[in-house]
């Protein structure tokens, strides 16, 4: 879906929703681990990384969007319908089918505690930082088991969390495994070079849509 399509929301009775949402950017990434390749999109919010969404292609033909909800931990299922006019496309609704909470498909937000992770700066060279990512399994940080190294482009929006959603399963939803550092991340390789994330596309986008209460 490119910038200039128009998204008209299908509402029932206005009492019905309840936070208007529009998603203003969206990253594809491609997604190499072990010899598997793969891309992935994912739309987002620059100004508030609380919310994510991405829209599925399905085996009918039909579309299907996700909506994240990060803070409330919960997921809003749409179905995309297109209408056309003239056999041109052009407009999509987005009608509101189930939400779910996390807990009934995730393991448990207490992962996050179990997660530990250290950012590192290495270098800085005109607009791009190269960050150490590491994993460790224990809390006091001394055995790790997975190293990455990042490319960082500078910006004045943190896109962090943009890129660990799209890649970084399965700690996508854990919201503490941030860089605070503004920037969008370009590439990200693991030390033994089997993991590979590579930035694609970085776009602006202008999709809307009203979360039901």
């Amino acid at each position: 879906m490119k910038n200039t399509i128009t998204i008209i929301l299908l509402f029932g009775l206005t009492a019905l929703f309840g936070q208007n949402l529009k998603f203003d950017v969206m990253v594809k990434y491609s997604i190499s681990r072990n010899g598997s390749n793969s891309e992935r999109s994912i739309y987002g919010i620059s100004t508030n990384s609380n919310y994510i969404m991405q829209i599925l292609n399905n085996h009918d033909g039909s579309q299907t969007a996700h909506v994240y909800d990060l803070k409330s931990k919960e997921k809003y299922e749409f179905n995309v319908i297109e209408e056309k006019s003239n056999n041109k496309s052009g407009e999509f609704k987005f009608v509101h089918s189930n939400t779910i909470s996390y807990s009934s498909y995730f393991p448990h937000p207490s992962q996050a505690k179990n997660v530990h992770f250290n950012f590192e700066k290495v270098s800085a060279e005109n607009d791009i930082e190269t960050v150490k990512l590491t994993f460790y399994k224990n809390k006091s940080k001394t055995k790790p088991y997975e190293n990455f190294e990042l490319k960082i482009l500078n910006s004045d929006l943190n896109l962090f969390p943009l890129f660990r959603f799209t890649c970084l399963h399965p700690t996508e939803f854990i919201t503490e495994l941030n860089y605070v550092k503004p920037g969008l991340v370009t590439s990200a390789i693991s030390e033994n070079g089997l993991v590979k994330y590579i930035l694609k596309s970085f776009e602006e986008a202008s999709l809307e849509l009203s979360l039901p209460n």
